[in-house]
């Protein structure tokens, strides 16, 4: 795709605004899904004191205090569980009905699974609430980014993916303040508002024109060019027109099979997207988000764990506003470099506190202030790169034919690696010791930094067709090397 100032030189009849009004609205649906990840902060507490839900109830008598919650792991983990599902039909129908299509149609479930938990009667009914607004949150994951990159200009289409991340910082905060006043059904109610509002805006946007150029509709796709560039003419954005429809016409003659997932020009990107993925999840960001809690209290904090939880995802906010702004000039690599290096750095500061609280722990009372900075440094880390970044890629790198597939892929075993950790990590930390833990987060986040170093192309200021080209023609020299 040709950027737009490639198309229309100087022509100012172009604007920026109606391009941004369509990603803000994509990106409603990364807002509900913030909600969903915030809501088990707030509510885990009063579902496990509830008399028809509680570790202390049974049959709503009181039986007693001090008893582990197990469904506490499950309300948590559910989620993940349901977004790894959402990965493989997603992915097929983005491509079948459309990306503005398909994020519409996402409003109606989602609706329906905070209303489970509104009005549930038992924790099974709850539990199928997190599943389904889970699957809903973890289909906008694939399907919105997709949605931005493909109705971007070059120019901005790192600021506009990078605010698809700002957006679930801000539900995650949204839902940790409202759940301060708000109880557990009532926030459950509040947050089934944003698929609302994520059909009222959407429904002012226009389908991704290179999907509507897949399907045929070139009269379709060049209005929808012409809305998304403010043209005043539908000659103004001619040229771009004729870029996407012979992309799309490749893409066509290279329709992929399983097989072709081995060609290196395929296999190599979407390798490339799976990892920043693996190491996205490994670095441990759910298990630190998790436990924030725990670190503020072994800090000596006197600040109530509401109000922990809001300073954090205050602080994940403001990365995630500056990550954006930065995602243009500073680059995807450099970002993903410095954020997998400050974040290793800080997972062994973090790590060393919990050792010396179990070896030395005078010692460790008088430095109470490192987790709490190493906690915050982390989170900055995280929201100005590794957050955002993999899944603003996965829309830039993945060849425009096998998109779909890939992305489910690489959605799906993103929610995979979540789940995991999500569920695992206390009985793991258990066995083998919080600082352990910590310490090996912080060796997959080095290795995560060489690997970005080696491996991960830069793709600030290029053009779709640029980055899937730049694959190819490594490709063709490394044959010619071979020859």
């Amino acid at each position: 795709m040709l950027s737009a100032n490639s198309v229309s030189g100087n022509d100012k009849s172009t604007k920026k605004g109606p391009q941004i009004l369509a990603a803000l609205a994509a990106c409603m649906g990364a807002f509900g899904l913030g909600t969903v990840l915030g809501y088990s902060s707030p509510a885990m507490s009063q579902l496990r004191d509830h008399p028809d839900f509680g570790a202390f109830y049974e049959n709503g008598t009181l039986i007693g205090e001090g008893v582990s919650w197990q469904p506490a792991s499950w309300i948590g983990s559910l989620v993940a569980l349901g977004a790894l599902i959402s990965g493989p039909v997603i992915g097929f129908c983005v491509e079948a009905f459309g990306r503005k299509t398909t994020i519409m149609a996402l409003a109606l479930p989602f609706v329906i699974g905070w209303m489970l938990i509104t009005y549930a009667w038992n924790l099974q009914m709850i539990y199928a609430g997190r599943f389904v607004t889970g699957f809903c949150g973890g289909a906008f994951s694939l399907a919105a980014p997709v949605y931005i990159g493909e109705t971007a200009e070059d120019s901005i289409r790192g600021l506009l993916g990078a605010g698809f991340n700002l957006m679930i910082a801000i539900g995650i905060l949204f839902t940790y303040i409202v759940g301060i006043i708000a109880p557990w059904d009532w926030l459950a109610v509040i947050c089934a508002c944003s698929p609302m509002a994520l059909v009222s805006l959407m429904m002012f946007a226009p389908e991704s024109p290179r999907w509507l150029i897949s399907q045929g509709k070139h009269i379709e796709a060049i209005e929808s060019l012409r809305w998304l560039r403010g043209a005043s003419s539908s000659q103004v954005v001619e040229e771009e027109f004729l870029a996407i429809q012979r992309s799309v016409d490749d893409s066509k003659l290279n329709s992929a099979s399983l097989k072709d997932f081995t060609h290196p020009s395929i296999l190599k990107p979407t390798l490339i997207c799976m990892a920043l993925m693996l190491f996205q999840q490994l670095s441990g960001v759910n298990a630190v988000i998790f436990y924030t809690t725990d670190i503020f209290t072994d800090a000596g904090s006197s600040l109530a764990p509401s109000m922990c939880t809001v300073i954090i995802g205050t602080v994940q906010v403001l990365a995630s506003l500056v990550s954006s702004l930065l995602m243009d000039k500073a680059g995807r690599k450099v970002l993903l470099l410095f954020s997998d290096l400050v974040m290793s750095l800080f997972l062994v500061g973090l790590g060393f506190f919990f050792y010396l609280k179990e070896f030395n722990p005078e010692f460790a009372a008088q430095i109470g202030w490192l987790p709490l900075a190493s906690l915050i440094a982390f989170i900055i880390a995280m929201s100005v790169g590794f957050g955002p970044i993999p899944w603003l890629m996965m829309g830039e790198l993945l060849p425009p034919h096998v998109k779909g597939q890939a992305s489910a892929m690489a959605t799906s075993f993103n929610w995979l690696l979540a789940f995991l950790v999500t569920f695992f990590f206390e009985d793991v930390k258990q066995t083998v010791g919080s600082y352990s833990c910590y310490w090996a987060f912080a060796g997959i986040c080095a290795l995560g930094t060489v690997f970005v170093y080696i491996f991960v192309p830069e793709t600030k200021g290029k053009s779709l067709d640029e980055i899937q080209k730049s694959f190819e023609k490594g490709n063709a020299k490394s044959r010619v090397m071979d020859a």
